[in-house]
């Protein structure tokens, strides 16, 4: 009986052994993999992109202090970023910039930290929106945020918090309206 419990314990001591060590080897590839995500595939500094539409004329164009591209996350990282948007009849509209934008494949950006957005037209209703937060689909010129928003035009300017809008359709919707101030030059 007594041989019979030295070697349970010794099964159980080398099952407790082989489970250790496989389990720390998978570790060790889990955290290298994972180490991997996190570092960029390539880095481009003062990027320039410009996009063209189907019959070759400019619709977008885009720069960037550094960018950071990571295939395996799914997205690129962009310092101080400028975004120039066009009409359809190829004039500068709208430009974006930030502290830092992320972009993904599905040309959705997010710009995060001292946003402006200024508008390149003139003579238009509004000249520029400040906040800190937004959210734009390139293809549509689709924006959102939840966060305070500043909107400056000649002689006015509205605060709110929340902002939805549509530079093709030039719509916005404040969710929630804080004040608006006229000044009478």
């Amino acid at each position: 009986m007594k041989n019979w419990q030295q070697i349970s314990i010794v099964l159980l001591l080398l099952v407790a052994a082989v489970s250790y060590w496989w389990h720390s080897s998978s570790d060790d590839s889990t955290s290298i993999t994972t180490e991997r995500e996190l570092i960029p595939d390539f880095i481009a500094e003062q990027l320039t992109r410009t996009v063209y539409d189907e019959d070759g004329q400019l619709s977008e164009l885009m720069q960037a202090e550094r960018m950071e591209h990571y295939e395996w996350l799914g997205f690129t990282q962009l310092e101080k970023p400028v975004f120039t948007l066009l009409d359809r009849a190829h004039n500068l509209t709208w430009q974006a910039s930030s502290l830092s934008a992320v972009l993904y494949p599905n040309d959705k950006l997010i710009l995060d930290g001292e946003v402006l957005l200024q508008n390149l037209a003139a003579d238009d209703l509004i000249d520029r929106v400040q906040t800190s937060y937004l959210e734009m689909s390139l293809p549509s010129e689709q924006l959102s945020t939840d966060e305070e928003v500043t909107i400056f035009g000649s002689g006015f300017f509205i605060h709110g918090l929340g902002m939805q809008a549509n530079l093709n359709e030039q719509t916005l919707f404040i969710p929630h309206h804080i004040r608006t101030e006229y000044k009478h030059d």
